[in-house]
Formats: C-alpha cells, structure tokens, sequence
C-alpha cells in the first residue's frame, strides 16, 4: 500500500492536456522507460478513454483507478 502512495505522490496531473497532446507526452515518456517501469498521471475520463485502449492493444499494462469526480489515476508499463 505505501508503494502506491509513493506512485500517487509521483503522478504528474495531465488533466489540463487535450488528449491530442497527452498521447504525444505518453509516447514520448513511454519510450523512455525501462522494462518493468510505469509511468504513473492524473487523468480525465475522457483522456482515459481515448489513451488507454490505444496503449494496451501495444502490449502496455494499463489500469486506472479513479480518485475523485472526472479524476483517475492511470498507470502504463511495460
């Protein structure tokens, strides 16, 4: 549980990016990572549904948790 607490603490808040410039930003992000590595953000439903499923059909692990109204916590790995 304090691992997640830590991952939230890191999260960057993207819910201000249209989901345009925040599937640019993940990719960039993503091709800096590390097998095993997740990057961890802030979303709004609406990004969540248009970046997640486009990630996780390229083999990425996805999952989101939601914190507060039209507010989720999403994690991509590899």
């Amino acid at each position: 549980m304090e691992s997640d607490t830590m991952e939230a603490n890191d999260a960057k808040d993207f819910t201000e990016l249209t989901c345009t410039n925040l599937m640019i930003r993940l990719k960039i992000l993503l091709n800096k990572v590390s097998q095993g590595d997740v990057v961890t953000f802030y979303a709004t439903r609406e990004q969540v549904d248009n970046t997640c499923s486009p990630f996780s059909r390229q083999g990425y692990q996805v999952s989101w948790t939601q914190t507060a109204e039209n507010r989720y916590l999403v994690r991509i790995g590899r």
